[in-house]
């Protein structure tokens, strides 16, 4: 069983954005039915050296529409800068049950874009999806977390780093 990551976002005055989520400890989150992200290095491919410091990619999540979607496209249409986004990892314990294991934390969030879609609804690969959004953020800094031993990094793109 897929166990979907949890988004929480925070408006520029720390107000939390409410999403649809109406599951019990996760309420008014926005559920995360797809990721993407990245974190590289630059690299010469013929000689194997860096050639840059480490480069943020853009952070891409997939959401139904709910209630926060006005608000995220008002985000993007007035570039606003909210204060954090935190999204919560689930995964399924030895007992079966759900616990959250993994947290990134993601500081002065832009919504750089939303990108609404529909699957075909008359092709059988359609016919039991509902309309989602992929939302483009990036950011100033961004913590991973992993929760047991509180192992954690935090890195921010305007901090010095060589290559």
């Amino acid at each position: 069983m897929a166990v979907p990551a949890h988004l929480w976002l925070y408006d520029a005055s720390g107000a939390l954005i409410c999403g649809g989520s109406e599951v019990m400890g996760r309420e008014g989150s926005i559920e995360v039915q797809s990721f993407g992200h990245g974190l590289s290095v630059p690299y010469d491919g013929n000689t194997g050296k860096l050639t840059a410091t480490r480069v943020h990619n853009l952070m891409n999540i997939e959401k139904e529409f709910d209630k926060s979607s006005p608000y995220l496209y008002r985000a993007v249409a007035t570039s606003e800068k909210l204060q954090r986004a935190i999204i919560r990892w689930y995964r399924i314990n030895h007992a079966g049950m759900e616990e959250e294991f993994f947290q990134m934390i993601l500081e002065d969030v832009r919504i750089t874009g939303i990108h609404p879609n529909m699957q075909n609804f008359k092709h059988p690969e359609g016919l039991l999806s509902t309309p989602v959004e992929s939302v483009g953020l990036i950011y100033s800094k961004i913590t991973w977390k992993y929760l047991n031993g509180n192992i954690q990094y935090t890195d921010a793109w305007n901090s010095q780093m060589y290559a």
